[in-house]
């Protein structure tokens, strides 16, 4: 049985711009995006810089309302959720954006990098994140 890990329908972002004497144009940064993804399966998202990749991450983690459309994550409706439920939700989510130095602290080791998620979710103790980090590093031929 194939699960549907993620989907988005009709999703859709856009931005008033300032114009010189008050409302400017509208900037469509995500217009109309569908997808879905499948429990094992990845998806690489690439695109010329300001075409709207950052934007449809932070519509997919809820950290931004979207003008129009849809997201589910495991089968639930991120879209309208409450904040708490959201809170619990991004813990299995992640952005890694396009430039490594934004995302990765070049003055952390692998090891407190992917420690990091456990730390500010407080999960675990000190020792449980360890193996886990340990156990992540054995999956990938690192360990």
């Amino acid at each position: 049985m194939i699960e549907t890990l993620l989907e988005t329908r009709d999703l859709s972002r856009y931005f008033r711009l300032a114009g010189p004497w008050g409302r400017g144009p509208l900037l469509k940064a995500v217009d109309g995006v569908n997808f879905s993804i499948q429990a094992g399966e990845t998806l690489g998202l690439v695109g010329e810089s300001g075409c709207g990749k950052s934007t449809l991450g932070r519509l997919i983690l809820a950290l931004l309302a979207p003008t129009q459309g849809r997201v589910w994550f495991g089968g639930e409706e991120v879209t309208n959720l409450p904040k708490s439920r959201l809170k619990q939700m991004r813990r299995q989510m992640q952005i890694v954006f396009q430039d490594p130095y934004s995302s990765l602290n070049p003055r952390m080791m692998v090891r407190q990098i992917l420690e990091e998620p456990y730390v500010i979710h407080r999960l675990g103790t000190k020792t449980e994140r360890l193996a886990w980090v340990a156990e992540l590093l054995n999956e990938v031929g690192l360990g």
